[in-house]
């Protein structure tokens, strides 16, 4: 069973499975964005991702978030959770003098 712990101060959310941490969220409540979401390495791959998600947007009415381009496994988590790529509006610039 996977049960939330928030602390209102920051909302930052602690995620827990029977007990065991297994994880961390934060939440940006007035702009309704999931703004940061990790699972610990050895909790991944066993669906946990996709149901917390679901979980927060609930709560919370989520209604955006960032990820990067190049995490397949969470990009795939948030499309089963009904979110769709926008057109980018950042771009990571690097210095090459």
């Amino acid at each position: 069973m996977i049960t939330l712990k928030e602390n209102e101060l920051y909302q930052e959310i602690e995620l827990f499975v029977d007990g065991e941490k297994i994880g961390e969220a934060e939440i940006e409540v007035k702009s309704k964005m999931l703004s940061r979401l990790s699972i610990f390495p050895p909790y991944q791959n066993k669906g946990h991702g996709t149901q917390i998600v679901d979980m927060l947007n609930k709560k919370y009415g989520c209604e955006v978030l960032w990820v990067n381009a190049d995490n397949k496994s969470a990009i795939h988590i948030y499309e089963k959770n009904g979110y769709v790529i926008s057109e980018p509006t950042m771009y990571l610039m690097k210095c090459v003098r």
